[in-house]
Parts: C-alpha cells; sequence; structure tokens
C-alpha cells in the first residue's frame, strides 16, 4: 500500500502529470470506466449538482448538513462520514454530522483549528488524501479512541463559501482501494454550492433566532413562547408526556423603578433572568414575558415537579443580594401560577392563562407564593 500524505497540485506517482488531453482517459483508465461510464458519471454529478443547489431553498442548518453527507455518501462508497464546521470564534472544528460507526458518540466533539487532518484543512483550505493514516504525522488517533472506529485511509476536503472556509467534509476507509483525484473532483463539485447553502441557512437561523429574543434580558420573547409551547404539547400527546408552565410576576418592581429609576429597574429585570437560568435546565425554555412578568416550559415534568421548581425559584429571587450587580440595596420576591398538560388544558394559550391566573390569586393575596391552576 502506498504510504504518503498528499495534497492536491502534488503528483501522486512517478509518472508525468496527465495533460488536459489525456487526463480524463487516465482516470476513467484508473477506475476502469469506460468513455460511456464516465459520461454518465458527468451527467449523475450534473443532477446532484443541480439538487444540492436546490437546498438552497431550505433554511435548516441541520437538514442541509444530513443532505451534504448523503450527496457524499453516494458519491464514494466508504465505511464513515463527518462534517465539521467552523465555530464563530474560529479556532474550533465541531462534529455537526456523521455517517459510520457510532455517529453519536461524535455529535459535539471539537478539534482545535490545526489539529489532525480536518483541522489541516480547514487551516490551509486545501483537500488532501492520507493513504495510510497511522503513518501520518498529521493524524491525530484521539477520535478514533473515543469511538473505536480504525481509521485507515482519509480523503478531507474544504468546505467553501464565496472563497471563506466554513468547515470540513471527512470521508474515512474507501471499500474498494484507494481515493483518487476523481474522488476528490466528484465530492468537491457538490461541495461548492453545498458550502453556500448551508452558510445561507445558518446566516438565517442566526438572523431568525435575534428575532426570538427579548434585547434586554436575551431570554426568548413571547412570538417564540406560543411557537415553541405548541409544539411541545404535540410532542408530549405523542409520546404520552406530562407539560408544565409556570407564570410568574415580580413582587415591589414598581417601587425599584419609582425609588431608584428605571436603569435600576431595567439590570434588575437582567439580574432576575440571570437567576433563572442558574436553577433551570438546559431543555426548559425561559421567556421574558413582558414587563416584569415571565414565563417557563417545562418538559416532561408534572404538577410536583413543577411545585418543587417555582418554589425553589422563588426562595431564589427573594433571598438574592441584589446590591452585588446593582451597588443599590433592593428587595423583591415574586408570585408564581403553574398550569400543566394534560390537566389544565391542550393549547398553549390555555396554559398560559390558567398559569396566569393561579399566578394573580397569588398576587391579590399573600404575594410571594405559589398556586396551581384549579381550573379542571
Amino acid at each position: 500500500m502506498t504510504r504518503e500524505t498528499k495534497k492536491f497540485g502534488e503528483s501522486s506517482s512517478n509518472r508525468p502529470p496527465a495533460t488536459e488531453m489525456d487526463g480524463e482517459a487516465t482516470d476513467s483508465s484508473a477506475r476502469g470506466n469506460s468513455g460511456g461510464e464516465r459520461s454518465l458519471r458527468g451527467r449523475q454529478l450534473e443532477l446532484l449538482s443541480a439538487v444540492v443547489r436546490s437546498a438552497n431553498s431550505s433554511l435548516d442548518p441541520d437538514k442541509i448538513s444530513s443532505f451534504i453527507m448523503n450527496c457524499v455518501r453516494d458519491l464514494v462508497d466508504a465505511e464513515a462520514w463527518s462534517l465539521l464546521l467552523i465555530d464563530e470564534s474560529g479556532e474550533y472544528l465541531t462534529f455537526k454530522a456523521a455517517e459510520g460507526p457510532e455517529p453519536d458518540v461524535l455529535k459535539d466533539m471539537q478539534l482545535r483549528m490545526g489539529q489532525g487532518v480536518a483541522g489541516a484543512v480547514a487551516r490551509d483550505g486545501l483537500p488532501m488524501i492520507v493513504d495510510d493514516a497511522v503513518d501520518c504525522p498529521l493524524f491525530d488517533q484521539s477520535i478514533d479512541h473515543e469511538t473505536g472506529f480504525e481509521t485507515r485511509s482519509i480523503l478531507a476536503l474544504p468546505l467553501k463559501c464565496r472563497d471563506r472556509i466554513i468547515g470540513v467534509v471527512e470521508i474515512l476507509n474507501k471499500r474498494e482501494g484507494s481515493f483518487t483525484s476523481l474522488d476528490k473532483d466528484d465530492a468537491m463539485l457538490l461541495l461548492e454550492p453545498a458550502g453556500i447553502a448551508l452558510e445561507n441557512a445558518r446566516l438565517f437561523a442566526r438572523t431568525e433566532r435575534l428575532t426570538l429574543l427579548d434585547d434586554l434580558t436575551q431570554l426568548y420573547n413571547t412570538r417564540y413562547l406560543y411557537r415553541v409551547l405548541a409544539g411541545e404539547i404535540e410532542r408530549a400527546k405523542r409520546h404520552k408526556r406530562n407539560l408544565a408552565v409556570i407564570f410568574l410576576d415580580l413582587d415591589g418592581f414598581k417601587q425599584v423603578n419609582d425609588v431608584h429609576g428605571h436603569l435600576i429597574g431595567s439590570r434588575t429585570l437582567q439580574v432576575v433572568a440571570d437567576i433563572l437560568r442558574e436553577h433551570t435546565r438546559s431543555v426548559d425554555i425561559l421567556v421574558r414575558y413582558g414587563g416584569d412578568e415571565y414565563t417557563l416550559v417545562l418538559p416532561d415534568t408534572d404538577l410536583k415537579g413543577a411545585s418543587v421548581v417555582a418554589d425553589r425559584l422563588r426562595k431564589a429571587i427573594r433571598d438574592h443580594d441584589y446590591s452585588l450587580e446593582l451597588a443599590v440595596k433592593i428587595h423583591i420576591s415574586a408570585s408564581f401560577g403553574i398550569s400543566s398538560y394534560p390537566e389544565h388544558g391542550d393549547s398553549a394559550e390555555l396554559l398560559i392563562q390558567r398559569a396566569d391566573q393561579a399566578m394573580y390569586s397569588v398576587k391579590q393575596n399573600s404575594k410571594d407564593g405559589v398556586a396551581v391552576s384549579d381550573h379542571p
């Protein structure tokens, strides 16, 4: 077996490089394809390239990532494929899609820029063939140790958008023979429009996310609340799971504004948002409903569990030393109301309304408390 690492532009053998006239015949001969088969291959690639361009109509980065993997898999018969994207800092590559043994293990794993073959391709922007991974000085065995996979050969390709590198596609262990320049050309034909489609989708996702966030607290806003809650209810129905909604309103917030001004009031709302983040799960959905009102959606949580969460948040808000962030001494608490699916309704509007009504009953009585909706 040939033991070498090749960057494209370098000769992969001792024979003279093919000219433009004989290049196609040479590649076809190497792969055992007739001129008619090569022509058919070309038409297939044109069709696949057109399909990838149509991915621009999709604005879901995850769907486009999966689509890229499917296209590359159809082009090159190998044991595993992965897509790594450069993060916003430009310092790391993150596995975003993978096919092959143990793909879930790779999800969200990271490499530093320049680390391993993929990191080198991302840094330099040049495709690379590794015929024997063990003998390649760039090869990083840490991923194989995590997955139990044995990498023997690699085709690594830069994913670009308008001459900017956004990620890397790796193809591992070709099933028959070695990776060739034709494999590289076939895959790069697809990756050029795919990179544009993926970057457009990521840009749209970032822009859309900004429209769903509250400017002050960086929690989600009500637009997002109604959209996501409807989806969570459908998921709860499908899987026969519970779902809880908590509605809370700050006690004494008007006095904070009146005494200390709106700048301190706004900062108080930010501190409360931080308290909510600190005392909830990553899967819980936190929303600034408006003013000094917040809403939480708790997937897979029943009334008992929601009551525990609400009481924990109540104590955290009441006992927090706000002078640490505000440099003024204030005291606030919060009134909480809880509703749940299926007990209190099967629509976003009903669950929010009944949690709000339960909160209002606390507000009218003792404040600084928790109540569960009394609607059937």
